[in-house]
């Protein structure tokens, strides 16, 4: 069960800036999905778990608002709140099913996704070696 309040008091412990809300994260993903950018796949970085971690890009029909949370394929309902930061990755991997066979390359459009993300205003975003990260707390 998505404990939305429990994970807002765990990140007011943990970080001094709350740069996202749930409202926020919505429109991100909304956004981007929207533009027909074909955004594949991110890291994500959760504010209880060490390592990031890949997932599928989320799409519209992931949104269930006004609900706090996020549905995916690789960890079920997500709290929004829980986002440390998301990177969109320049390149979607995608491992294949064939043993041997290897994993499936394509690049991500980071320019048009960070215009996408710039047009909505109030962001923090951030390059890196891999990508563009949207920072959802600091220290």
């Amino acid at each position: 069960m998505v404990d939305a309040e429990k994970e807002g008091r765990r990140a007011r412990r943990l970080f001094s800036h709350a740069h996202m809300s749930d409202t926020k994260w919505r429109k991100l993903f909304l956004a981007v999905a929207d533009a027909g950018l074909n955004a594949r796949q991110a890291i994500v970085k959760f504010i209880d778990v060490d390592e990031p971690r890949p997932m599928a890009f989320p799409t519209a029909g992931a949104l269930h608002p006004p609900r706090p949370y996020i549905d995916t394929m690789e960890f079920g309902p997500i709290e929004l709140r829980a986002i440390e930061w998301l990177e969109i990755l320049a390149e979607a991997v995608t491992e294949r099913r064939t043993p041997g066979t290897p994993p499936r390359r394509e690049p991500q459009d980071l320019d048009g996704a960070r215009a996408v993300i710039e047009k909505l205003g109030l962001f923090l975003l951030d390059d890196t070696p891999g990508g563009l990260r949207v920072i959802g707390y600091s220290r």
